[in-house]
């Protein structure tokens, strides 16, 4: 396991420092543990590496695909980062399909600290919290306030931001244990979802009054850019702006006049494109 953990660090240019702080121990017991002088509970300790590295991998193989950077996915970045600097909570909002969750995972590539979960329609409180509490190697209880604070406790010791996506989805008494989870641990936290969580976060009653005041960045989607629409598309970058800039529709529709041009063994063109939108649900 120590020529594993140190096969790791080397191939993905991860720090012991940042390794610590991931899994929540300190840089001494990393150090110690690699020199095979670390007193403690290895088996433990073992554990978390294990864990860490297993869901590390998993995640950068997913994403893996090559993405061409957007306006929109700078801002991301840049917010998420003022949420990290300032200890902040952060909002990130936009149409579906516009290229939230591809910015975000991005973003996740170069931060191995990120914890990242996905609110699915549903999904209660006590789901929501046992997604968390799993995704930084504690284990759920049934009890919501337990879980609350040790999550707290738990991002309190570590170094990390804490980004909830599809985050339209979570109840109020969900986003309610997130803004004490922050108030116990001040974890950076991002939230990224449709328009629909701006409502949301307001409260049909001024309910979540504390949290929504907290916000400190958000960013909206504006769409794809010229330079954006240029970068992905190429020659055919005008065609395409001219019937949309939403970022999954414009790509369906090069992706679907791509496979048009090579069926008739033509370049690519304004008929391609055209013809690509014909098929299509464009509202």
């Amino acid at each position: 396991m120590i020529a594993k953990t140190r096969e790791f660090i080397t191939k993905n240019g991860i720090t012991q420092s940042m390794l610590a702080r991931s899994i929540g121990v300190s840089a001494a017991q990393i150090s110690q543990y690699l020199k095979d002088e670390y007193k403690g509970d290895v088996a433990g300790l073992e554990t978390k590496l294990n864990d860490f590295m297993a869901n590390y991998t998993v995640r950068n193989d997913i994403l893996a695909t090559k993405v061409t950077p957007t306006r929109d996915m700078e801002m991301v970045h840049f917010t998420i980062n003022e949420a990290i600097i300032g200890r902040d909570l952060a909002v990130i909002y936009g149409e579906a399909g516009s290229g939230k969750t591809t910015a975000v995972k991005e973003f996740i590539k170069s931060n191995p600290t990120a914890v990242f979960v996905e609110a699915i329609p549903g999904m209660g409180i006590s789901s929501v919290l046992s997604e968390i509490s799993i995704a930084i190697g504690l284990q759920p209880s049934k009890n919501s306030e337990s879980m609350i604070r040790a999550i707290a406790k738990e991002f309190k010791r570590r170094e990390a931001v804490l980004i909830i996506d599809e985050a339209e989805n979570l109840t109020t008494k969900t986003l309610e244990a997130i803004r004490r989870i922050w108030d116990f641990s001040e974890v950076p936290t991002v939230l990224v979802g449709t328009f629909a969580l701006i409502n949301n976060l307001k409260g049909r009653n001024g309910e979540l009054l504390q949290l929504y005041s907290r916000v400190s960045s958000t960013w909206k989607f504006r769409g794809l850019s010229e330079d954006d629409l240029k970068a992905l598309f190429g020659d055919v970058w005008e065609h395409i702006a001219k019937i949309t800039t939403h970022l999954r529709r414009a790509m369906n529709i090069y992706k679907k006049a791509t496979r048009f041009a090579k069926l008739k063994n033509e370049q690519l063109n304004a008929s391609h494109i055209q013809q690509a939108s014909s098929m299509m649900i464009l509202g």
